[in-house]
């Protein structure tokens, strides 16, 4: 009914020349898995281009805009990510195969294992019959003792004529197979291994060649290194190897002595994290800013390690001059404990029992519309109506949240396009909103609308509209602010997460731009989700930062963010930056045509009325980002997880918010809809209530005074050990003395096995 429409027949699509049918609700990927093709992926949730195939011919819907994930040259050449694409007619799918795991499963056992770092363990295996393979590419293990958890992991070691191969495995926090391999005893251990796959592996040739590798993506490297120097290579190769401090360095003594046999090999170490180090007196900062030192007469390059590292050195390769089709990367995803909620991408959600959704569990998101056109109502009964109903909306979430207790419940709903629909009607709402609020601060009655109401309803809304000043008027002023941000962002953060509807997207937009806010559909969606709890998210704030600076760096940076990740999508495309294709302008013209209208309404003062509330409706926006994520802290390379948001269950805020105060479940599941969203109770959780914590933020001591005992408790908590590590680092550059006293003690690695 709602949403997008959705073939009701199965699809033919052809794969490489053999017929599949893709059921309705399936992707490409999906289908073609299903009928026992081996179809590369790793994510399957369109973060690693795995899967990229060609569209030979046919159409498809794109669930996710392909020119944030793909190269300008994949989009031209008509690639599309079929584990986000549903055909829309038949197709033609063409897929080099080679690069997915190939062969029958062979068995074997684990010979050997030695501790290369302090969470990285290479581990030999002998299997019966051998495998053949090139050296950077990958296989899947699986462990006897583990038969629900294969993974996949690169050859660390070229091929031999003892038949017996490597891996290496780095420790992830929670990860059933790695806390295995780097916490046990695991000689003598009963494995599977599938292979190869991948077409990562060193071509033949003369010219310079630039490695970068990153953590355990060294590996892989490693062994082309190897296999060429079997082969007497004598070709320039540079290798730049960055890790974070000296503890996590390895294969050192191997790579410096490589240069006696193959004197145009240059190894280049970098830490990103040294500061303090007396003792390293090698490079420091991140190895994509070594990329134009060394990379000399190269013309072309292999990538390997977390998506980051890869994705900074690609970009930086392209800017030099390296062509995108002489740049081979194979990008490491840590696969984490999957749950069953029925989505796809999961990160630590349990599995729940799901009761049928009954009548009150639709009708209490309505709550959002009743407070929405409450709030419409009295300000047009202005005067002390006005104060009365500001303090009314106030009141309903501080008290109502204490009072209410916690929202556990998590249904099963059916009926999904009515609950799109509530999210649809936020638009009228928030417009009525406005423009009562833009009518009662113009002169004289605009349109008439005063003289038709009153004749309409027997109250003088004239009268009612003279007696608004002072702190009446005020009040009404933040009122509207605070619905600008209620109803409008609200409503609009679900919607333009659909990026895959056409109509949710558009509604989205339009809620975003009575705030100025349309560079939240591009920034939130393909930048927060991405990088939240780190550095690099405008709206993550640091240790010791105050709401009032908060509102405004996050305001400008996330602005930066989003017109440049629009930039670079359009450069993809092949399409004019400065044009109407470019989201981040129309969604700007949108606001603007807002602004026109409220000078339609009320000249030149309506106008500045309009504009000073849509700032602040957006400042409503950061600072419940700044709740959310305050003082959190996150490796980049490693997948959020429920624990990197501060949550609360509080009732009449679920109700009436449409379950955004679930907000640990939102992050770690960012494609689940509102309506599916988990309470989880054993996430982190904030002071109250989404508006008593922002009352909270707006005093700056008492917010820290609250706060610092929660982030503390969040590092000795939630925080894995490489987060303490952050997070003692973020305590001493907060500048806040209850921060920079805390001394976060180190953590074992097994608590989190």
């Amino acid at each position: 009914m709602f949403g997008t429409r959705r073939r009701q027949s199965a699809a033919a699509a052809s794969i490489n020349g053999q017929a599949i049918k893709v059921r309705p609700d399936e992707t490409i990927l999906q289908a073609a898995l299903r009928e026992g093709i081996d179809f590369p992926n790793v994510c399957r949730v369109g973060g690693c281009g795995s899967c990229k195939c060609k569209l030979v011919d046919g159409d498809v819907v794109e669930m996710t805009e392909t020119g944030y994930l793909l190269s300008e040259k994949e989009i031209a050449d008509g690639y599309i990510l079929a584990c986000q694409s549903r055909p829309r007619t038949d197709v033609e799918i063409a897929v080099d195969l080679k690069t997915a795991l190939s062969g029958e499963a062979v068995r074997g056992r684990i010979t050997g294992k030695t501790m290369l770092t302090h969470d990285i363990a290479r581990i030999e295996v002998r299997v019966e019959g051998g495998i053949d393979f090139r050296a950077g590419q990958f296989a899947e293990l699986t462990l006897a003792a583990l038969p629900d958890a294969p993974r996949t992991y690169s050859f660390s070691a070229p091929p031999n004529d003892q038949g017996t191969l490597a891996f290496t495995v780095r420790h992830v926090p929670g990860g059933r197979f790695s806390s295995k391999i780097v916490d046990s005893d695991i000689i003598g251990e009963a494995i599977t291994v599938r292979g190869p796959g991948g077409d990562f592996w060193l071509r033949s040739g003369n010219d310079p060649v630039l490695m970068v590798a990153g953590g355990s993506g060294l590996a892989p490297l490693f062994a082309m290194l190897q296999e060429a120097g079997k082969r007497g290579e004598t070709r320039p190769v540079t290798l730049i190897f960055g890790a974070r401090e000296q503890r996590d360095l390895y294969y050192i003594d191997e790579l410096c002595n490589l240069k006696e046999t193959w004197p145009a090999f240059t190894f280049v170490p970098v830490l990103s994290e040294a500061d303090g180090d007396d003792a390293w007196s090698g490079a420091r900062g991140l190895v994509a800013d070594f990329i134009s030192e060394h990379l000399g007469e190269a013309s072309s390059a292999y990538l390997c390690g977390p998506p980051p590292m890869v994705d900074a050195a690609q970009t930086e390769l392209l800017r030099l001059g390296i062509e995108q089709g002489m740049i081979h990367a194979d990008r490491f995803h840590v696969q984490q404990p999957a749950f069953e909620t029925g989505f796809s991408g999961q990160a630590a959600i349990p599995a729940v029992e799901r009761p049928a959704a009954n009548l009150g569990d639709y009708a209490k998101f309505g709550l959002f519309h009743l407070v929405g056109l409450f709030g419409a109502l009295v300000i047009l009964a202005g005067g002390a109506y006005s104060s009365l109903g500001f303090a009314g909306v106030l009141a309903f979430y501080v008290i109502g949240d204490a009072l209410s207790g916690e929202d556990q419940r998590a249904p099963n709903f059916k009926n999904t396009g009515f609950l799109t629909a509530q999210l649809w009607f936020a638009a009228p709402v928030l417009s009525l909103i406005v423009f009562n609020a833009v009518w009662s601060f113009s002169p004289g009655d605009p349109f008439g609308y005063g003289a038709w109401l009153s004749a309409l309803t027997g109250y003088d809304l004239l009268a009612a509209k003279a007696n608004t000043t002072g702190v009446h008027a005020v009040n009404v002023f933040l009122l509207t602010g605070l619905l600008i941000g209620m109803v409008g962002t609200i409503p609009a953060h679900e919607l333009t997460h659909r990026t895959w509807d056409p109509v949710s997207m558009f509604v989205g937009r339009w809620l975003l731009a009575f705030s100025f806010d349309t560079a939240f559909s591009i920034e939130h969606v393909y930048g927060h989700h991405r990088y939240v709890s780190t550095a690099r998210d405008p709206a993550t704030a640091p240790r010791g930062r105050n709401v009032y600076h908060h509102i405004l760096a996050s305001t400008i940076k996330g602005n930066v963010s989003a017109w440049n990740i629009e930039a670079e999508r359009l450069r993809r495309k092949r399409l004019p930056v400065l044009s109407v294709y470019n989201a981040y302008l129309r969604g700007q013209l949108m606001s603007l045509a807002l602004l026109a209208s409220a000078f339609l309404i009320g000249g030149f003062m309506g106008a500045v009325y309009f504009l000073a509330l849509a700032f602040f409706g957006k400042a409503m926006l950061e600072i419940v980002n700044y709740m959310e994520h305050y003082g959190m802290v996150r490796l980049e390379d490693r997948p959020v997880q429920p624990r990197h948001s501060w949550n609360t269950n509080a009732r009449l805020t679920s109700w009436s918010m449409f379950n955004l105060s679930r907000h640990s479940h939102h992050h770690a599941q960012g494609e689940a809809p509102y309506q599916e969203l988990l309470p989880l109770p054993d996430a982190p959780t904030m002071i109250g209530g989404y508006l008593s914590t922002m009352l909270v933020t707006l005093i700056p001591p008492l917010w820290h005074r609250l706060m610092i005992p929660k982030v503390l408790a969040w590092d000795e908590d939630y925080a894995s050990p490489e987060e303490r590590v952050l997070a003692q680092r973020a305590n001493e550059a907060s500048g806040v003395a209850g921060f920079t006293r805390a001394l976060v003690r180190p953590r074992l690695q097994n608590e989190n096995a």
